[in-house]
């Protein structure tokens, strides 16, 4: 899932103006399985919000910690200002 990257930082293919230190872009649970941040594949789920992405959404909002709440309303604010989320993360 990882668009492009510009030295050490990720760039959204979407909108090069949406970017996140690489650094930040990956997480290893317990267990020693990666994933991609949770905000970062809430912005991938964005675009064409189905009902299954907005169960995520609901879900995984609690877990995010106010830096993440943060990043993900300003990239929605950057490529969709109007969408439903960006008041949940207010």
């Amino acid at each position: 899932m990882l668009d492009d990257a510009v030295e050490d930082e990720w760039v959204s293919r979407r909108d090069r103006r949406v970017r996140m230190p690489l650094a930040r872009l990956s997480r290893v649970a317990p267990d020693g399985t990666p994933y991609l941040a949770p905000e970062v594949q809430l912005f991938y789920k964005s675009k064409g919000t189905r009902e299954k992405d907005d169960v995520d959404f609901e879900a995984v909002l609690p877990l995010l910690d106010r830096n993440q709440r943060a990043w993900l309303l300003d990239a929605l604010a950057t490529t969709a200002p109007q969408h439903a989320w960006r008041q949940k993360l207010q």
